[in-house]
């Protein structure tokens, strides 16, 4: 594949990005921190990643831990090849894999109760709000054109067990949208985790929360900043 450039994350963990398919961002990177400070353990846990882009959230949670079995689902097929040869490249190509597919539909794609946990990154604006992206896998990435956080919680209802949780990072100006479709969809948010940044330490954008199947009402609300949550990669 043309354009690729190979990235070294840590000791053992390095992914390859295009030019031409969206890379990751600190989204990401602070959401699979968070994702480690908020379970008790991963060891044996199989989880799945949505919207999963070149799958750098499994991966830096694979890179974490070496009995977590991690899948993708990505309906980018460039995103999904390349997600696989830093599984590759990285070693961990048996404890991790991808399926090129739209987040609605995962009831043709799996069966019900899957996974043990759920990660995601979703588009966060609506077709209406900012500026359009040039390239479309941008616009697929960044604006709810071909799923919106509704969709994201149906399907997490349907892939995970009872009990089980989703972790998503979200935009604060649209905390109502994201408590809506987690209700909707039999989700009580647990746990947030409101981002603030170095620069402006008053202002926050960005939201970490973890959603629970089936859980019960009771919410804990933290504050803290980028570089703290975002730590050494």
């Amino acid at each position: 594949m043309d354009g690729l450039k190979l990235e070294k994350i840590s000791d053992t963990l390095s992914v390859y990005q295009k030019s031409g398919v969206f890379c990751y961002g600190t989204d990401a990177v602070l959401l699979a921190n968070f994702v480690k400070s908020s379970l008790t353990t991963l060891n044996g846990k199989y989880m799945c990643d949505l919207c999963s882009g070149t799958g750098i959230i499994p991966l830096l949670l694979c890179d974490s831990n070496n009995s977590i079995m991690c899948e993708g689902l990505e309906i980018n097929s460039d995103a999904c090849c390349i997600s696989e040869m830093s599984a590759d490249v990285s070693g961990y190509k048996n404890r991790f894999k991808v399926t090129n597919g739209d987040v609605k539909d995962v009831r043709e794609l799996y069966s019900p109760e899957h996974f043990d946990f759920i990660t995601c990154n979703p588009p966060y604006m609506t077709n209406s709000s900012g500026k359009l992206c040039d390239a479309d896998y941008k616009t697929i990435a960044r604006h709810e054109v071909l799923c919106d956080i509704n969709d994201i919680f149906a399907a997490a209802f349907y892939l995970l067990r009872t009990g089980a949780s989703i972790f998503i990072v979200y935009r604060s100006d649209r905390l109502s949208s994201l408590f809506r479709a987690a209700e909707n969809n039999r989700f009580q948010i647990k746990k947030m985790t409101a981002v603030s940044t170095k620069e402006i330490p008053s202002e926050v954008k960005l939201i970490l929360c973890e959603a629970k199947k089936f859980g019960n009402e009771g919410l804990k609300l933290s504050v803290n900043d980028v570089a703290n949550l975002t730590g050494k990669i």
